[in-house]
């Protein structure tokens, strides 16, 4: 599998992380290949071929067909399938990026993945001519119209809620280990409001939001210090007791971290890359 990573026209960094690509060489019919783990981010996914893709406690696979998508918050990490080989471009948004562009409230679109022009309350789906994404060879007009693409969906609001902008970066800059209190406190704004208005505009509860950081957090010790043993993994990342880092762990990613660290996945270490960067500011905004 191979997977490359771009930054976007500076105008579009204060929503987007990143344009991503994975592309195999074999099909993915029988064994899955695991490729989103929850960060608290919203993408948008171009295909050419249909293929299949369920979150890990799903029992059924649903049928993505060629086109332009959009995934919702997930709680788990996403698996995909296809009888031919892969290849999907996705944009990575920022968790505030559609706060004032849903039409509908964020938390109907949790643990989704519908087509684009559901989420938009447009046709935009329909006047995309996908094919140059993958038959253009040069990676800068490639760029060119995923820059357009993404100028017609953010160009209604270019806006962003800057308070929930500002709550979000809050919990990242702590990795999520932090009491909800401590964000009511530095806002002045009740427990109830706050929840109301993550649901509505992020699609989760403040609370998830901190434990999938906390999460992400733990992947970025492990790629930072792989000799670190379980014990000190879940100190280092705040946990105060193994038993609860291990059922937080559970929650999220689905497996034991025991089991999950032994898989060396390539889920893990495409997770591992972008987590880095995200909490090392690498998906800042930038200026033109």
């Amino acid at each position: 599998m191979k997977y490359t990573e771009t930054y976007p026209d500076a105008i579009f960094s204060r929503h987007i992380e990143s344009y991503w690509q994975v592309k195999t060489e074999v099909s993915y019919s029988t064994r899955p290949l695991e490729i989103l783990l929850p960060t608290c981010t919203f993408n948008i996914i171009f295909s050419q071929q249909p293929c299949y893709i369920k979150s890990l406690s799903q029992p059924t696979w649903q049928l993505i067909s060629p086109g332009v998508s959009f995934i919702g918050q997930t709680s788990e990490h996403l698996c995909i399938k296809s009888d031919t080989p892969i290849d999907i471009i996705g944009v990575r948004f920022k968790p505030f990026a559609f706060a004032n562009i849903l039409s509908i409230p964020a938390i109907q679109l949790s643990g989704s993945v519908v087509d684009l022009d559901q989420v938009l309350g447009s046709n935009i789906n329909s006047t995309l001519d996908i094919k140059h994404l993958f038959t253009d060879t040069q990676i800068h007009l490639k760029h060119q119209y995923l820059d357009e693409i993404m100028y017609g969906i953010l160009s209604p609001t270019m806006s962003l809620d800057e308070k929930l902008r500002a709550q979000l970066n809050y919990i990242m800059d702590r990795h999520g280990n932090m009491k909800i209190k401590e964000l009511t406190d530095e806002f002045k704004i009740s427990k109830v409001t706050l929840r109301k208005h993550f649901i509505n505009k992020v699609g989760l509860t403040p609370k998830k939001v901190c434990q999938i950081w906390r999460m992400n957090r733990v992947l970025q010790l492990k790629e930072n210090h792989p000799n670190l043993n379980l014990t000190a993994l879940c100190l280092e990342a705040g946990f105060y007791d193994q038993a609860h880092f291990i059922k937080d762990f559970k929650s999220i990613i689905g497996l034991t971290p025991r089991r999950f660290f032994a898989q060396n996945s390539t889920l893990i270490q495409l997770s591992q890359l972008n987590i880095n960067k995200r909490f090392s500011n690498q998906y800042d905004p930038r200026v033109n």
